[in-house]
């Protein structure tokens, strides 16, 4: 059997990953996974801009002392905030969640779901600090280092057209296992 190793394997193994470990962690952390995922996005984002604003403001005492900050290193630290930031509020976050969906079938459903929307999500969010594109707004072209993996990969591709699909339908989905819990 011949085996190739593909971009498209690599996106298919972290679903898989995700997935998994969302029916490890059940429902209730499942849904703290998708709420964490997105305060971490919008606090790497903002520190990322407010980084490159400081720096820009800062960079002739930056460069006199032989350091210099561009755009791959705000990335590269955003990325990082943003990992950093989903471990912390995973520990430490606070944040307290009970479901009652009733039937254990529904709940191992929605959990496969929600860790599918998951993967979606945290798939995005790397892709977009990775490749220094705006969380919203409009669609400029993509940057090249990501055209030359969309061209290799049809999910990445997929991933990087519906954006904003991938980015929004966590929250609806937690919209609709809010609505399906027992009160």
């Amino acid at each position: 059997m011949d085996f190739t190793l593909s971009w498209d394997l690599c996106v298919i193994v972290f679903f898989g990953i995700v997935i998994s470990y969302s029916f490890i962690i059940g429902l209730e952390e499942s849904v703290k996974v998708i709420v964490f995922t997105y305060v971490a996005m919008v606090a790497a984002q903002g520190a990322g801009s407010l980084l490159a604003q400081v720096s820009q403001y800062s960079q002739p005492l930056l460069t006199s002392f032989g350091f210099g900050i561009d755009a791959t290193m705000l990335d590269v630290s955003k990325l990082i905030l943003f990992i950093i930031l989903i471990v912390l509020l995973a520990i430490r976050g606070g944040f307290a969640m009970e479901s009652e969906t009733g039937n254990s079938a529904i709940s191992t459903a929605l959990t496969g779901i929600l860790g599918f929307a998951t993967g979606g999500l945290l798939l995005t969010a790397l892709l977009t600090f990775m490749t220094g594109m705006p969380l919203t707004g409009a669609h400029a072209a993509a940057p090249a280092s990501l055209a030359t993996l969309m061209q290799q990969s049809e999910l990445l591709r997929n991933m990087v057209v519906y954006r904003d699909a991938w980015l929004s339908a966590p929250a609806l989905l937690l919209i609709i296992v809010g609505l399906m819990a027992k009160e």
